[in-house]
């Protein structure tokens, strides 16, 4: 008979395989199975589903049988280890255990935890190895599945890696659908989410059954592993797939916010390129956008405060929200600015305005009204519906973002305005 033979280091202890509770892993953070239930529910998996299977303690064969108890007026099937009667069934685990997959993935895993050179491979020699722990499991078609798709449940061996970085390793995705993989063992996989690549990091969090529990920090830190990455080739493939659209993959829903910083690689990949938010090519005419590079904003935005000389279309460096000039804004606005300046240059703030450029814009944040920039102050077209007195208050706080280089809702510029306001209040008081 074939067996698939899973060997490992260190000789497992008969306790570990009967006793509830009983784990060496508690402490560690790097390894689940803090409660000891997966091998047993291993052993009882292969049992309730007549798979034949040995366990070797070095070259010791641990002898497993069963026997018949009831309980309430229910038969079971006891697991007696070594002769010894356990508490253990044959039920345990449920249907989520039944097949292949679910006890060779569990008895794999527990042998990647304690040794990440285990052997997985076929024999038909059925003995142990001194100093190892050694699992047989009757090679039947569910378990020759396993081995020969054996990359789309465990990655730690698979040849098509890309790039790898203390985050992330990537890997080729044949499959073309959502696998993720923590410390090289499947934890995720979602046929109906498309994903340019599979994705193994040993920061993901799973729950005791070796599931994702957390899918927001798995985002965020694939998209730390982006950024880390210096494979150049794999860079053009991610900005080739992003490009032009802004959802449709799992790579869509990266989270790029880290403060991890994006690699030179990237520089030198869109260095001669025009870039452009995906979300807002309409804003731009045909001539901008010629041979321009669509990526979702949220990339842009962080590529462009890292590296101030790439070309993106309405963004400036350590800016939040984009822009686009209207040359031809409306009479409204335009007789409604000048009354604003008029009205400014015959008060006391006209010793602080130095005669400003003032841009009419239209900006992707319909929240942002104001921004200085480029030496001008830039007004939002919506300012049309708003009061004299209102535009006369956004030329004064872009004007003071101009003077003093303070960024819009930090304590230096509200520290700034608060001295402004008391020194005006001293010199009233003197008249």
């Amino acid at each position: 008979m074939k067996y698939l033979k899973i060997q490992s280091k260190g000789e497992i202890e008969t306790e570990a395989l009967s006793l509830m509770g009983a784990s060496t892993k508690k402490e560690d953070l790097n390894t689940i199975g803090k409660y000891g239930s997966g091998g047993k529910y291993s052993i009882s998996s292969l049992i309730r589903n007549g798979i034949d299977f040995k366990i070797f303690s070095g070259e010791k064969n641990i002898d497993i049988e069963t026997e018949e108890t009831t309980f309430r007026g229910q038969i079971f099937s006891k697991i007696i280890i070594d002769g010894q009667k356990t508490s253990l069934t044959t039920s345990m685990g449920g249907s989520e255990w039944d097949g292949a997959f679910a006890p060779i993935r569990e008895i794999y895993s527990n042998a990647l935890d304690e040794d990440s050179d285990s052997i997985v491979e076929e024999t038909e020699v059925v003995e142990g190895r001194y100093g190892y722990t050694t699992y047989f499991i009757e090679l039947n078609e569910g378990v020759r599945d396993f081995k020969e798709n054996i990359f789309n449940y465990f990655c730690i061996k698979n040849p098509s890696v890309l790039f790898s970085n203390k985050h992330i390793s990537a890997y080729e995705n044949p499959m073309g659908t959502l696998r993720l993989f923590r410390r090289g063992i499947l934890c995720k996989e979602d046929q109906k989410v498309k994903s340019l690549f599979q994705y193994n990091s040993t920061e993901f969090k799973i729950n005791e059954s070796r599931v994702l529990s957390d899918t927001w920090d798995a985002r965020y830190t694939i998209g730390s592993g982006w950024k880390m990455c210096a494979n150049e080739s794999s860079i053009i493939q991610l900005i080739e797939h992003l490009r032009d659209s802004n959802t449709g993959t799992y790579e869509h829903e990266l989270i790029w916010g880290s403060g991890t910083p994006f690699s030179k690689t990237w520089h030198d990949v869109l260095k001669d390129k025009t870039i452009v938010g995906v979300e807002f090519v309409e804003m731009f005419s045909d001539h901008d956008l010629k041979d321009a590079v669509a990526l979702p904003f949220e990339i842009v935005k962080k590529l462009k405060n890292q590296f101030n000389n790439l070309n993106v279309l309405g963004l400036s460096v350590n800016s939040e929200s984009l822009c686009i000039e209207v040359k031809k804004p409306s009479e409204i606005l335009q007789n409604k600015v000048i009354d604003a300046m008029g009205f400014l240059l015959e008060t006391d703030y006209r010793h602080r305005l130095d005669n400003p450029t003032i841009k009419y814009v239209k900006f992707s944040d319909k929240n942002v009204l104001g921004q200085f920039k480029d030496k001008c102050i830039l007004l939002s077209t919506k300012l049309d519906s708003y009061s004299t007195d209102e535009i006369s208050k956004i030329i004064i706080e872009e004007n003071e973002h101009g003077i003093t280089g303070f960024n819009d809702e930090t304590r230096s510029f509200q520290n700034h305005l608060f001295n402004i306001y008391f020194e005006q209040l001293k010199i009233s008081n003197k008249h």
